[in-house]
């Protein structure tokens, strides 16, 4: 799994040596906008994601951005071929559980469940808000055992203001999300259940992934906002996502400081 796979790619986005990221930069030219120098680095940042250049990729984040993301190695780590990426099946499921329990608790002012709404409905909700999920009660990781990679176990014991997830890959090992209200998703592989046992499709399916930066705004602060797209295709179904990047200024140059995108898909 490459960069521009869109499992490894998403699940970057939503996971997130001074000197050496800013000679990646560049220095910014003196007659150029800040809407001109913003531009310059989303378009080498979504220019990397597509050749799959992870130490470029890298070096334009801004240091903070790298500091979330654990540091270069870290992250470098997280965007090159690893032997683990059956685990980001998982992970790519604990995301869209995450949120579709998000979008759920929005019709209770954020609050995953209530006295009348409990893990049940909050279990149902969340298949009718994403049709590709399945979603299973449990107490414990062992509850995710056996079950297929495209299954979230949400835990019973998930209050209003936390939510914990459980799913297992295909290679049998089982990962944890858990998350307060408002805050930033954390994963652990927390157990081992049953591998997969079928056999490998002889073919994987052809994917391509292209992205493209529309526009870009700088407000008061400096911070510029880049809106794009990205362009996913496997086989023959192509999908587009909205995606946008939080840029800051640093020393003359802007590095990505944040990435976000949109978990509604469409087709062109």
């Amino acid at each position: 799994m490459s960069v521009g796979s869109p499992r490894r790619l998403f699940l970057f986005a939503a996971v997130f040596g001074a000197a050496a990221v800013l000679a990646a930069a560049g220095a910014a030219s003196a007659d150029a906008s800040p809407e001109d120098d913003a531009r310059a680095t989303a378009v080498a940042f979504v220019d990397a994601l597509v050749r799959d250049d992870a130490d470029r990729v890298c070096s334009l984040f801004s240091p903070d951005a790298l500091r979330r993301l654990g540091g270069p190695e870290r992250c470098r780590a997280s965007l090159s071929e690893t032997d683990d990426d059956a685990d980001y099946g998982a992970l790519e499921t604990l995301l869209r559980g995450h949120t579709a329990a998000r979008l759920s608790a929005t019709k209770r002012n954020g609050r995953y469940v209530t006295k009348k709404f409990g893990p049940r409905l909050l279990a149902r909700d969340m298949e009718q808000l994403d049709p590709e999920l399945t979603v299973k009660l449990g107490r414990s990781a062992a509850a995710a055992k056996g079950q297929l990679v495209t299954t979230v176990v949400l835990d019973t014991r998930s209050t209003g203001r936390r939510l914990v997830l459980y799913a297992e890959s295909d290679d049998g090992s089982i990962f944890r999300l858990s998350v307060t209200s408002g805050g930033q998703p954390s994963f652990e592989e927390v157990g081992v259940g049953i591998p997969e046992t079928s056999p490998p499709p002889s073919e994987p399916p052809k994917t391509t992934f292209s992205a493209a930066i529309d526009s870009v705004t700088v407000d008061t602060t400096g911070t510029a906002f880049a809106r794009g797209t990205f362009v996913i295709t496997e086989d023959d179904e192509t999908y587009r996502y909205g995606v946008m990047l939080v840029l800051v200024p640093l020393n003359g140059a802007y590095f990505v400081d944040d990435i976000f995108y949109s978990t509604l898909r469409s087709e062109p």
